[in-house]
């Protein structure tokens, strides 16, 4: 019956078993079992949980055509499918047949949404979302909040990043690594070096890890305005708290010194790395052999092929 079924769809929809759950599903309209909200439910969120955004959304629709009574759950998990498919102007649809339906909007909708228009880089959408919130006094967290950062951050919106950023630790929000990572990426986007080493600094404070990525992203951000000291302390940090370098991080230095036309700093870092066993990359090489160039080492040069064997 529909109670034995629903319970086995529950089951696979927490295992994300979607396949299943589809069958299952098919197996009551072949049987004309009535399918009730819990029924679509937990087809929907065993969707979501595989992305299956398409599929989420012909459930919701068969849904209301049956007229069976959809909530705030049914939807939030549509939303969260569409959110992972990176399909933002459908979230933005559901969330106006919330507010239609006079369905109560939650974090988890509004949160969903906006993390969707930042997989599309839609800044000023994931901002008038995160307005609405207030509006609708649906209570900000740190998903949405770091939702937002990240839309911001992609498109060189650094200052309006840096404002959400602030809402974060005003809120007493846990300012996480991936918050962290996205202020310093989004710095080093717009040339401001300074500020990426602040935050890389501020994680220590507030003592979070820093790891490979919030190390070689900084060293970036000071590689691109050609602070080859500060790309080479930053290495030092690295060694002293165990951070392992990779070939992102040694070619950025290496690129930072060439930079600076300091050619003896970029054969040392590519002479450690090549004995570290990193893997040479084409910039890594390039900034290298651009060094010796500029400072008329030809010979040093032609070490960095000799050094490849």
């Amino acid at each position: 019956n529909t109670v034995s079924i629903n319970a086995a769809i529950s089951a696979c929809e927490k295992c994300a078993e979607w396949e299943e759950v589809s069958k299952l599903f098919n197996g009551m309209v072949l049987s004309k079992l009535e399918s009730d909200t819990i029924t679509f439910s937990a087809s929907i969120s065993a969707c979501e949980k595989m992305g299956q955004w398409e599929r989420a959304a012909l459930l919701l629709s068969e849904m209301i055509g049956r007229k069976v009574e959809c909530n705030t759950i049914t939807l939030n998990a549509v939303i969260s499918a569409c959110e992972k498919g990176g399909e933002w102007e459908k979230a933005l649809q559901l969330l106006r047949v919330m507010v239609q339906s006079n369905l109560e909007l939650d974090k988890i909708s509004v949160s969903a949404a906006i993390s969707a228009c930042q997989r599309r880089e839609e800044w000023e959408k994931s901002l008038q979302l995160f307005s609405a919130m207030a509006h609708n006094e649906v209570e900000s967290n740190a998903i949405s909040i770091s939702a937002v950062i990240s839309a911001c951050a992609k498109c060189e919106q650094w200052e309006r990043a840096l404002r959400m950023f602030s809402l974060l630790a005003l809120q007493n929000l846990t300012l996480d690594s991936v918050a962290f990572g996205t202020m310093i990426s989004a710095c080093g986007r717009v040339g401001e070096w300074g500020k990426a080493l602040t935050f890389l600094s501020l994680m220590a404070l507030k003592k979070v890890e820093a790891n490979t990525i919030h190390f070689s992203t900084a060293i970036s951000a000071c590689e691109k305005n050609g602070e080859w000291k500060a790309a080479l302390q930053l290495l030092r940090r690295m060694v002293e708290r165990q951070v392992l370098s990779n070939a992102i991080t040694f070619s950025a230095a290496i690129s930072a010194c060439e930079k600076g036309a300091e050619w003896e700093k970029a054969m040392q870092l590519f002479r450690v790395m090549v004995q570290s066993n990193i893997d040479s990359s084409t910039i890594s090489i390039s900034a290298a052999i651009s060094a010796c160039e500029k400072g008329g080492k030809w010979e040093q040069a032609l070490h960095v092929f000799v050094a490849l064997g």
